[in-house]
């Protein structure tokens, strides 16, 4: 049986979050959706996450980069997107996943396929302890 893939949603736009999340839902992905890095810190804590997909551009002093690095601490892929193209550069020449907005969901799908499969070349070690990653989507 496969396992399915956990994703954490870290968007502070009501409607670009609901989006997301209807997207990877109706892809067979589980899914949790978070507004702030508080609340992003808090959902890691709590449970383990495959993929984190966070907005650059945060209210307040949230920056996403750092926040970007916080999921990967924890084990996670991430995939960062942003509507601000200040970010563009830095986000081009660091090796990171991102898109700018507006993206077709296909690119954000095929992009956390891309963000698993690297995962898994890595063996990164998992807060379960067995180190083991499986396929994105159910069959």
């Amino acid at each position: 049986m496969a396992r399915i893939c956990k994703v954490l949603i870290v968007e502070n736009d009501d409607d670009v979050r609901n989006l997301l999340g209807n997207v990877f839902d109706h892809e067979g992905y589980r899914f949790a959706q978070v507004k702030t890095g508080a609340e992003m810190r808090q959902a890691l804590d709590e449970d383990d996450y495959d993929i984190a997909v966070i907005d650059i551009t945060l209210p307040g002093s949230e920056n996403g980069f750092a926040l970007a690095q916080i999921a990967r601490d924890q084990g996670c892929g991430v995939v960062l997107i942003t509507g601000d193209h200040r970010h563009l550069e830095r986000l081009q020449t660091g090796e990171q996943y991102y898109l700018a907005k507006p993206f077709r969901m296909q690119q954000l799908l095929e992009m956390a396929d891309k963000v698993l499969a690297e995962l898994a070349t890595q063996c990164v070690r998992r807060k379960r302890g067995d180190g083991s990653l499986f396929s994105a989507r159910t069959e």
